[in-house]
């Protein structure tokens, strides 16, 4: 199934918010912002994260609310908070104004909760992150079929005009015997000179060996062909496989146009890179 590696999920509960965001990124990297209260549980929560993670840039934010449903004890700090209102009346006294006890209040160092037991507190964040990566993965899933059915849809055009492409690569050599005769009939005009059949077929030839596109064609079909069986693989992570055949894929085609010989084979040529383009733009979100 094929994950994007945008994606975001939360859980809350027991006073604790947890949210996971993710970004593309062509590595794994997880970035884990916490209280100082938990910082502890920074390797253990990392750890959850990066199983289920293969790429991508994962932000893990977890918050708590103080004193809102945990038990937590309100502790103040009355040395801090007279030495805050002893500096703030100096200051309003040189400059005007009034010191009120939010202004004090809000005042970092003056009120702090009580930490509960670090065991307990991981039991309560363990549980909300199973919660919250399982929302993350939900939404990763959701965006990636959508991803999916826009590559289906790119892949199948790129068949169609491998179709194309092969049925033009076909008459390529009666089109190049056709413009040879017509150029040496235009140069020849009202000339005695007779022409050496024999000549022109080996000139034929050679431009048909020089622009034969039907190895190429054959690797462009393997290549769509795998790329159509690992979209509809059960691997979580194949991002970097599909980027990998997509290079394959658009190589194929720049070689078929500096093949072509043909204006309409070139125009087919011009619609599949771009179509390859795309789909390789989508290709950069999936994990």
């Amino acid at each position: 199934m094929l994950k994007s590696m945008t994606g975001y999920g939360q859980a809350e509960g027991n006073g604790w918010l947890i949210e996971i965001k993710g970004v593309n990124h062509r590595y794994k990297e997880i970035d884990v912002k916490l209280p100082k209260s938990v910082s502890p549980l920074e390797t253990d929560i990392r750890d959850m994260i990066s199983n289920m993670v293969s790429r991508g840039k994962v932000g893990v934010f977890i918050s708590k609310k103080t004193g809102v449903n945990t038990g937590d004890l309100l502790s103040i700090h009355w040395e801090t908070a007279q030495h805050y209102y002893k500096e703030l009346s100096r200051m309003a006294d040189q400059f005007g104004g009034k010191v009120s006890f939010a202004d004090i209040v809000a005042l970092p160092g003056v009120l702090t909760s009580d930490a509960h037991d670090l065991a307990k507190d991981w039991e309560i964040l363990k549980e909300l992150l199973k919660q919250a990566i399982k929302s993350f993965i939900g939404s990763k899933e959701g965006e990636g079929e959508r991803l999916k059915e826009d590559i289906v849809k790119r892949h199948d055009i790129l068949v169609d005009l491998l179709n194309k492409m092969r049925v033009l690569a076909a008459d390529m050599p009666g089109v190049l015997r056709e413009r040879l005769h017509s150029n040496i009939d235009v140069l020849l005009k009202d000339s005695s000179i007779n022409v050496d059949e024999m000549r022109i077929a080996q000139e034929v030839a050679l431009l048909s060996e020089r622009s034969d596109v039907t190895e190429e064609l054959v690797r462009l079909e393997g290549h769509l062909e795998v790329l159509s069986s690992v979209i509809k693989e059960k691997e979580e992570s194949v991002g970097r496989r599909l980027d990998f055949i997509l290079q394959e894929i658009n190589r194929e085609i720049n070689t078929i146009g500096s093949k072509s010989q043909l204006a309409a084979l070139s125009h087919l040529v011009i619609d599949a890179k771009a179509e390859a383009a795309k789909m390789r733009e989508q290709v950069a979100n999936i994990e």
